[in-house]
C-alpha cells in the first residue's frame, strides 16, 4: 500500500486545505519528514492511518480531536487520499466528528463521521464502519498492525531495549496478542483459589452443622467437637442417634396402651350419650301419643259421616253431564250464525269488486285508444331513420375522401420541403466541390512549376534541354514554391511555358490572394470563402500532398454527386405525386357542380402553386360545409332514434294495458260468481239455526251456563269435604303411628343399655399404674344413662392428660433425632466434598504455579512469557542482521535472564561485543548504540508483526526516531540501514529535523509554522 496523493484540510495544526502530491517522493527510496518541532510532522502520518481507519496512529488522538484550533468555523474538517495497492488505484475520504458554524442562520451543527471509498471498477463503498471493515479486508491490517508495522513511533521502542521482563511482555502482549496465556494463568490460579475456598467452605459447614446437634449430655459433645476430629465426632453423634431412637420406641408402645384405653373410654361415653338421649325421646313421644290419640278418634267420625253423602255425588254427576251436553249444542248454533254472518260479509265485497272491476276496464279501455292513436302518428318513423342514416354514412365517406385529399397534398408539401433541403445540401456539397477542385489545380500546378525550377537548374550551355530539345536557354525557369505570392505563380507559368513550348500551360489557377485564400461564388448558395491550407513561403510542394489533395477533391466531388442524385430522385418523386394528384383532383370533382369544376381548372391553367393553393382553399371550404351537414344530420338521427325508442314504449304500454283489461274483465266474472256461492250459503245457515233453536232446553246459552255452575260448585263443595277429613285422619293416625313405634324402639334401645351394663365389669387396668380401672354399676346400684355419661366424661379428660404428657416427651425426642440425624447427613456429605476438593486444589495449585512462574528453585518465567520468548527470538534475530551493519559488525543482541532475579524472567537483553568477546547488559550500550538498537529491534518487530500479518509487504513505512545521539559515522551506518529498507519498491519516510539529514536526503516534505497559525507543508525535491 503506498499513497501518492494526499489532501488534509483543517485537520491537526493544518488550517487550510492542503494537498501533497506525493506521487513525486517516487515509489521507492527514502524521504525526509523535517519542521519545525510541533509544526505536525507526525500529523501527516496520523492523516494517512485516519483516511484508512477512522483513528489517529496513536491512542491519545482520538477523532473529535483532530479537527485544528487554527480554523475557520466554516471550514471542513476531512482527509482524501489517493493509494496504490496491487497495481490498482482508490481514493479515500473521510471526515471526523467535529462541530462547524451552520450554513444557514447562526450557532453550531454537528457532523458526524462519515467515509467514502471509490474502488477501481468505479464502484463506491460509503459509511465510516463500512469502509474501515473494507479497507482491512483489502489491506489485510488493522489499525493497530498498521500503525506498529507501518510507523517506528518516536521513543516507543527505548522500552524494548532498556526495559525489563515486565515492560517487554506488556509491549509483546498487545503487539502479538498474547493476552489469551496471561488470561489462561490468571484462570487457573483463580481456579486454585475457588478450589481451595470450596475445601474451606466444606471445613466450615462441618463445624456449622456440628453446633446444630442437639445432645442431652453437652459437654460430652462439645469436648468431641473442640478436639476437631471428625471421626470421633460422627461416632458419637451415631451413638447419641441409637439412644434417642431406643427411647422414642418405648415412648411409641405406651401411647398406644394410652390411645387404646382413650378410645375404649370414648366408645362407652357414646353409648351411654345415645342411651340418655333415647331416654329423652322416649318420654317425650309418650307424651305426643296422650296428646293424638283424642284427636284421631274425632276424625274418624268426621270422615265415616262425609264418606256417607256418596249418593248424593253421584246424582250431581249425572246432572253436570246432561248440562254439558246441552252446552255443546249451543256451541253448534254459534258456529252456524258466525258462518251466516261471514256469509253475508263475502258477498257484500264481491259486490264490490265487481263494481271496481267494472270501472277499472272502461278506464283502460279509454287508455288504449290514445296508445293506439299515438302509435299511428309514428308509423313511418322507421324508414326515415333508416333514410337519414344511409345519408350520413355517405356524407361520412365523402368527408373521407376530402381528408385523404388534404393528407395528400400535406405529403406533397413536406416532400417539396425534402426537395429543398437537399437542394440546399447538394449547393453547398458542389461549392465544396469546387474549392477542393481549385486547391487541387493550385498545387497540382505548383508542383509542376517546381518540376521545371528543377529541370532548368540541371541545363548547361551547349546541351539540348530534355523537355524542347534546345541547346541555348535565354532564360531558365526558377524553381517554384506553394504561397510564394501571386507574381511567383505567374513567373513559374511563364517558365514553364518557355522550358516546354507550351503557351499557357500553367493556367488555369484561381486567382490568388496574399494570405492564399480564394473566392468562390455558387449559384444559389451565396457566397463562402475557402481558406487554403497555410504553408510557409518557399516550401517545396511533394507528389503527396498533390496526391492527398486530389484524393479530396474526388471525395468532394463524390459527396457532390451523391446529393445531386438524392435531390434529383426526390424530385422526379414529387413530380409524380403531384401528376397522381391532378388526376385524383379530376376524378373527384366530375360530379361537383360546373362552377366548382372551372374553379379548379382555371387555378389549373395558372400554374402548378396556384393550382395547390386553391385546391387547398377548396378543400377548406368543402371539409366546413361537411363539418355543417355531419352535425345536422347527427341532430336528425338523434330525434327520430328518440321518437323510434318512443314508438317501443308505447307497443310495450299497449300490450300491457290489454292484458291488464282482460285481468279486469276476468276478476268482475269471478267477483260474481263468488257473490251468488256466498248468498245461497247463507240462506241454508239460516234455515239450520232455526230448526236448532227448537230443541234447545234454555232460552240463551248463559241461562245454561249458570245451571251448569252451580252444579260443580255443590259437587265441588262435598269433595272438599270428604278429602279435608281424609286428609284430617290421616295426619292423626300417622302421629299416633309413629308416636308408638318410637316409644317402642327407645324402650328396647334402654332396655339392651341396662342389659349390657349388667353384663360388664372390670374390663380393663391402667398402664403402669398411671390410670385408674374402669367400674360398672351393680345390678342393686344401677346407674341412669345420664350419670354414665357424666362418670366416663371425667374419666376420658384424665386420660387425655396423659396421653398430651407423653406426645409431648415424643415430639421433643423426635425433632432431637430428626436433627441430629439431618446434622450427620449434612457432615458425612461435606466431608466427601471436603476431600475431593483437597485433592483436585493440590494438582491444579501445582499446575497454578507452573504457569506462574512461582515454581520454588526454578526461574520465574510465566507461561506468558514462554510464548513470548519465541516471538523476542525471531525480533532479535531479525534486528541483529541491521544491528550489525549499523555498529560496524560491534555488537549483537540476545536474549537472557534477568541479572538479579527479581520479578519475571525469561525477557531480559544482553548485547555481545565482538570486539572484545564480552557480554553485558543492553542497558549498558551508549546513547547512540542505544538508538542504534532500539530501531534495530523496533524494525525487526515491524518485520515479524508483518510476517505475523501473513506476508503483507507494505510499500510505505514511517521512522520517527531521534537521530539527533548518532555521531557522523553512526548516523551514516543508520542511514544506510533504513536505506536496506527502501529495496526493491518500499518508499521509507523519516521523521526528523537533524540537520544533517537534509543534507543527505535530497526528497523532503518541509513542514513550516505560520505566524497567523497552523502550519503548512509542501514537497521539495
Amino acid at each position: 500500500m503506498r499513497p501518492t496523493k494526499l489532501t488534509i484540510s483543517a485537520f491537526g495544526p493544518y488550517a487550510g486545505e492542503m494537498t501533497l502530491e506525493l506521487e513525486r517522493l517516487g515509489d521507492r527510496g527514502i524521504y525526509l519528514i523535517t519542521g519545525d518541532t510541533g509544526a505536525g510532522k507526525t500529523t501527516i502520518f496520523d492523516a494517512i492511518t485516519f483516511a484508512l481507519y477512522g483513528n489517529a496512529s496513536g491512542e491519545n488522538r482520538k477523532p473529535r480531536m483532530l479537527r485544528s484550533k487554527y480554523a475557520l468555523a466554516e471550514a471542513r474538517t476531512f482527509v482524501e487520499m489517493e493509494f496504490v495497492y496491487n497495481g490498482k488505484t482508490y481514493r479515500l475520504r473521510r471526515n471526523p466528528e467535529y462541530l462547524r458554524a451552520k450554513q444557514r442562520g447562526e450557532g453550531e451543527t454537528k457532523e458526524r463521521p462519515d467515509a467514502l471509498l471509490e474502488l477501481p471498477d468505479g464502484n463506491v463503498i460509503t459509511g465510516d464502519r463500512t469502509v474501515t471493515a473494507r479497507v482491512e479486508e483489502l489491506v489485510g491490517l488493522n489499525r493497530e498492525q498498521f500503525s506498529q508495522i507501518a510507523m517506528l513511533a518516536q521513543g516507543s521502542f527505548s522500552r524494548l531495549l532498556s526495559g525489563r521482563t515486565e515492560d517487554r511482555g506488556a509491549i509483546f502482549r498487545e503487539i502479538f496478542r498474547t493476552r489469551p496465556y496471561q488470561k489462561f494463568q490468571e484462570r487457573l490460579k483463580d481456579k486454585a483459589k475457588g478450589l481451595y475456598g470450596a475445601y474451606a467452605d466444606s471445613v466450615k459447614s462441618i463445624g456449622q452443622y456440628a453446633g446444630g446437634v442437639m445432645a442431652e449430655d453437652g459437654e460430652r459433645w462439645r469436648a468431641a467437637v473442640e478436639s476437631k476430629d471428625l471421626e470421633a465426632m460422627l461416632d458419637l453423634l451415631e451413638e447419641m442417634i441409637r439412644e434417642d431412637e431406643s427411647g422414642a420406641a418405648g415412648l411409641e408402645q405406651d401411647l398406644k396402651a394410652v390411645r387404646e384405653r382413650s378410645g375404649l373410654l370414648g366408645q362407652r361415653l357414646g353409648e351411654a350419650r345415645s342411651a340418655a338421649k333415647a331416654q329423652e325421646d322416649a318420654q317425650r313421644a309418650e307424651q305426643e301419643l296422650r296428646e293424638n290419640r283424642p284427636l284421631f278418634e274425632e276424625a274418624k267420625a268426621v270422615f265415616e259421616r262425609e264418606k256417607g253423602r256418596a249418593g248424593e255425588r253421584e246424582q250431581l254427576i249425572g246432572e253436570i253431564s246432561r248440562a254439558q251436553e246441552n252446552l255443546k249444542a249451543y256451541d253448534e248454533h254459534d258456529r252456524l250464525a258466525a258462518d251466516s254472518r261471514a256469509c253475508q260479509a263475502e258477498a257484500k265485497g264481491m259486490e264490490t269488486v265487481e263494481a271496481a272491476a267494472g270501472n277499472e276496464a272502461e278506464t283502460l279501455g279509454l287508455k288504449l285508444q290514445e296508445l293506439q292513436e299515438e302509435l299511428d302518428r309514428l308509423q313511418t318513423v322507421g324508414e326515415e331513420l333508416v333514410a337519414a342514416r344511409s345519408a350520413a354514412e355517405r356524407l361520412g365517406q365523402n368527408r373521407q375522401r376530402i381528408a385523404a385529399h388534404a393528407r395528400e397534398l400535406s405529403e406533397y408539401r413536406a416532400e417539396e420541403r425534402k426537395l429543398a433541403a437537399a437542394q440546399r445540401e447538394y449547393q453547398a456539397a458542389d461549392h465544396a466541390r469546387r474549392a477542393r477542385e481549385g486547391e487541387y489545380q493550385e498545387l497540382y500546378q505548383v508542383f509542376l512549376d517546381s518540376q521545371a525550377g528543377i529541370l532548368a537548374a540541371g541545363l548547361k550551355p551547349g546541351q539540348p534541354c530534355p523537355v524542347c530539345g534546345s541547346l541555348e536557354h535565354p532564360a531558365p525557369a526558377g524553381r517554384a514554391a506553394a504561397g510564394g505570392g501571386a507574381e511567383g505563380r505567374t513567373g513559374a507559368r511563364g517558365a514553364g511555358a518557355a522550358v516546354h513550348g507550351t503557351p499557357g500551360a500553367g493556367a488555369a489557377v484561381h486567382e490568388a490572394r496574399g494570405d492564399g485564400a480564394a473566392v468562390h461564388e455558387a449559384p444559389g448558395a451565396g457566397t463562402a470563402i475557402h481558406e487554403a491550407p497555410s504553408r510557409p513561403s518557399h516550401t517545396p510542394v511533394t507528389k503527396e500532398q498533390v496526391d492527398a489533395a486530389s484524393r479530396r477533391a474526388k471525395e468532394a466531388s463524390d459527396a457532390a454527386a451523391k446529393l445531386s442524385l438524392r435531390a434529383g430522385g426526390v424530385k422526379g418523386s414529387l413530380d409524380q405525386r403531384f401528376e397522381r394528384m391532378k388526376e385524383q383532383v379530376e376524378a373527384e370533382i366530375g360530379g361537383w357542380k360546373e362552377s366548382w369544376q372551372e374553379r379548379i381548372r382555371g387555378a389549373q391553367a395558372k400554374g402548378r402553386e396556384a393550382f395547390l393553393e386553391e385546391w387547398k382553399l377548396v378543400l377548406e371550404q368543402l371539409d366546413g360545409v361537411l363539418c355543417r351537414q355531419a352535425e345536422s344530420g347527427e341532430q336528425t338521427i338523434r330525434g327520430l332514434e328518440e321518437q323510434a325508442k318512443r314508438r317501443g314504449q308505447l307497443e310495450a304500454q299497449k300490450k300491457k294495458a290489454a292484458q291488464a283489461l282482460e285481468n279486469c274483465r276476468e276478476r268482475r266474472q269471478e267477483a260474481g260468481k263468488a257473490r251468488l256461492r256466498a248468498e245461497t250459503r247463507r240462506t241454508e245457515l239460516e234455515r239450520q239455526i232455526a230448526e236448532l233453536k227448537k230443541r234447545l232446553p234454555h232460552g240463551d246459552r248463559a241461562a245454561a251456563e249458570a245451571e251448569l255452575t252451580e252444579h260443580r260448585r255443590r259437587l265441588l263443595a262435598m269433595e272438599q269435604a270428604l278429602n279435608a277429613a281424609e286428609k284430617r285422619l290421616n295426619e292423626y293416625s300417622g302421629r299416633v303411628s309413629a308416636a308408638e313405634a318410637r316409644a317402642q324402639a327407645l324402650n328396647r334401645q334402654l332396655e339392651a343399655f341396662y342389659r349390657q351394663q349388667e353384663e360388664r365389669c372390670v374390663i380393663c387396668a391402667a398402664p403402669q399404674g398411671s390410670l385408674s380401672p374402669i367400674q360398672d354399676s351393680s345390678p342393686e346400684t344401677q346407674l341412669s344413662p345420664s350419670d354414665w355419661v357424666r362418670q366416663l366424661e371425667a374419666e376420658l379428660a384424665g386420660a387425655g392428660e396423659i396421653l398430651e404428657r407423653l406426645e409431648a416427651g415424643r415430639n421433643r425426642l423426635h425433632h432431637r433425632l430428626e436433627t441430629n440425624r439431618l446434622a450427620r447427613d449434612n457432615m458425612v456429605r461435606q466431608q466427601a466434598a471436603m476431600e475431593a476438593a483437597r485433592q483436585q486444589w493440590t494438582w491444579v495449585k501445582a499446575m497454578a504455579d507452573t504457569a506462574a512462574g512461582e515454581v520454588n528453585g526454578k526461574d520465574k518465567i510465566t507461561f506468558e512469557t514462554y510464548v513470548q520468548m519465541a516471538y523476542f527470538e525471531r525480533i532479535i534475530a531479525r534486528a541483529n542482521a541491521r544491528f550489525m551493519v549499523m555498529s560496524g559488525g560491534q555488537y549483537e543482541l540476545k536474549r537472557c535472564m534477568e541479572e538479579d532475579g527479581r520479578g519475571k524472567n525469561g525477557l531480559g537483553l544482553s548485547v555481545i561485543d565482538h570486539y572484545n568477546g564480552s557480554e553485558r547488559s543492553a542497558r549498558t550500550l551508549s546513547g547512540g548504540e542505544s538508538f542504534q538498537a532500539s530501531l534495530s529491534l523496533a524494525l525487526g518487530l515491524s518485520d515479524e508483526i508483518q510476517s505475523q500479518a501473513g506476508g503483507i509487504r507494505l510499500d510505505t513505512m514511517f521512522v520517527d526516531e531521534g537521530f539527533g545521539s548518532l555521531d557522523g559515522e553512526s548516523l551514516n551506518l543508520a542511514v544506510k540501514a533504513l536505506a536496506g529498507l527502501a529495496e526493491g519498491n518500499r518508499l521509507v519516510g523519516i521523521i526528523s529535523h537533524v540537520p544533517e539529514l537534509k543534507e543527505r536526503i535530497e526528497k523532503q516534505i518541509v513542514v513550516t509554522k505560520e505566524k497567523s497559525g497552523g502550519s503548512r507543508a509542501e514537497i521539495d525535491i
